[in-house]
């Protein structure tokens, strides 16, 4: 496992993270399978863990079975966005990125982990307007300034990043990159002019071409994946590594999480990246192609 710095923050991550968004559906007491995945993840070198006070029970399962193991990874979770389960079962989704609901679910999370501090804390998927005008920034600076986080960030897309990088105060970014979505290359290195360390969400785009085509927005994907991650520009390689070596060919780009319930898809991920960086050939003629199909030009 290669591992690469977070810009500001120095932290040393590695290229490869884990989204536990997958897990986050599985009840504790049934979590022996996730606790296996986490431990491996660990065991080769995985040191970057994601999550969310929105993902149901990921917290808990991170505490349960690699808290004991807290001092080997840097936890990043998210706040803004969060579920709690009711009495009867049911689980409610809240969304508020006030200062004032901000803190609370800090504190929740931390609970929740067992642990003093979150290495990196995020708004979770806030609007433009929270970012804009609204005081979550204060109350992560909050946080930070009591100990409780390291750093702050934000889970962003579009003019929202934009605007987040443009306050300059969030020492990382989440953002949605991939082959198949590479306008957010802009947002990115305007990130990397202000140090920010870059966090990739959807780093594969959910492997949307190894499955049949979909018939709801993300249909333009699927098609752009039969033009870009064409046969005859692949060759052999399976389509998800071609994805994930992309990637990892752009040093702005600090770690790519990828979420998993599946232990042998978390070593073929690992194993992806290890391998050496894609042939120039093969990088020049994907670049080509998704500029055809993002301009209207696909052959």
């Amino acid at each position: 496992m290669r591992y690469r710095t977070l810009g500001r923050t120095g932290l040393k991550v590695s290229e490869l993270g884990f989204g536990a968004w997958e897990i986050g559906w599985t009840p504790p007491d049934e979590g022996d399978e996730v606790g296996q995945l986490l431990n491996r993840a660990l065991d080769i070198g995985i040191n970057f863990i994601d999550s969310s006070a929105a993902y149901r029970w990921s917290e808990e399962l991170i505490a349960k079975y690699v808290g004991h193991r807290r001092d080997e990874f840097i936890f990043a979770t998210k706040c803004g966005s969060w579920r709690v389960q009711q009495p009867n079962g049911e689980w409610v989704q809240t969304l508020d990125y006030t200062a004032e609901a901000i803190a609370p679910q800090i504190e929740r999370s931390l609970r929740r982990l067992k642990t003093d501090h979150i290495d990196i804390i995020q708004l979770h998927s806030p609007n433009y307007d929270d970012v804009a005008k609204g005081d979550g920034l204060e109350g992560l600076k909050k946080a930070q300034a009591a100990g409780k986080v390291r750093f702050i960030s934000l889970s962003a897309d579009g003019e929202v990043a934009r605007k987040a990088i443009e306050i300059g105060e969030y020492d990382t970014l989440q953002i949605t990159y991939n082959v198949l979505q590479q306008e957010p290359g802009e947002l990115i290195a305007a990130a990397r002019e202000k140090d920010m360390g870059i966090i990739i969400k959807a780093p594969i785009a959910n492997a949307i071409y190894n499955k049949l085509r979909p018939n709801d927005g993300s249909a333009v994907l699927w098609d752009r994946a039969q033009t870009i991650l064409a046969p005859e520009v692949v060759g052999n390689l399976p389509r998800v590594d071609v994805a994930l070596r992309w990637l990892l060919c752009d040093t702005f780009v600090h770690t790519a999480i990828v979420g998993t319930t599946n232990v042998d898809h978390l070593q073929a991920n690992v194993t992806a990246t290890e391998d050496s960086e894609l042939p120039e050939e093969m990088l020049i003629e994907i670049q080509r192609r998704f500029e055809a199909v993002a301009t209207g030009r696909a052959e």
